[in-house]
């Protein structure tokens, strides 16, 4: 019976670290300082910055408190920030200073809930941030902002290899049959 008690102890304990795996979140924090904004998503001259955060990491939350600096004629709403896979597919955008519609200087600090979102890094394990403007105002790859102080930071979960997991279910399976093979004697 002791031997028992010990396997099944190993079983839940390996069930426990499974389950947990993929639970376990990182903060990944990205100094955005001297990031420019320069053209629209997507175009040449912005600030892009690819950060390894493991494969096929799920990111559940964001936290940023930056300063930006607009340069007039833009706006401070016109700054923008995406992030997703590293192929530029699946971003999602934030204005952190969304309803401040002047030039100059701005701090904002905020938190967004993304575990609805389904944001992850590709097999590459890259999470791809790209600074830009929602609109343009002056000449194409002319910078209208600067995201001069702050932190990005990416809550983000580890997701289990399928091999990892297969190895692990494998092994559970092992342990419940020399479980009920002892029971059996």
């Amino acid at each position: 019976m002791k031997n028992f008690s010990h396997l099944a102890a190993a079983a839940t304990l390996a069930a426990l670290a499974l389950a947990g795996a993929a639970a376990q979140a990182t903060p990944v924090v990205v100094d955005v300082s001297g990031a420019q904004s320069v053209n629209l998503q997507g175009e040449a001259g912005n600030t892009v910055w690819l950060v390894n955060v493991g494969a096929n990491a799920l990111v559940n939350a964001l936290d940023w408190s930056v300063t930006l600096n607009a340069f007039s004629p833009s706006s401070l709403s016109e700054m923008q920030v995406s992030f997703g896979n590293s192929g530029g597919l699946d971003l999602l955008t934030i204005a952190p200073g969304l309803l401040d519609t002047m030039s100059g200087s701005g701090s904002y600090s905020g938190t967004l809930d993304l575990s609805g979102y389904g944001i992850a890094a590709g097999a590459d394990g890259l999470l791809r941030i790209e600074f830009s403007e929602a609109y343009k105002d002056l000449a194409v790859g002319t910078a209208e902002g600067q995201w001069t102080a702050g932190t990005l930071t990416f809550d983000v979960s580890a997701v289990p290899e399928p091999a990892s997991v297969t190895l692990a279910l494998v092994g559970l399976g092992l342990v419940g049959t020399q479980l009920r093979r002892r029971q059996a004697r």
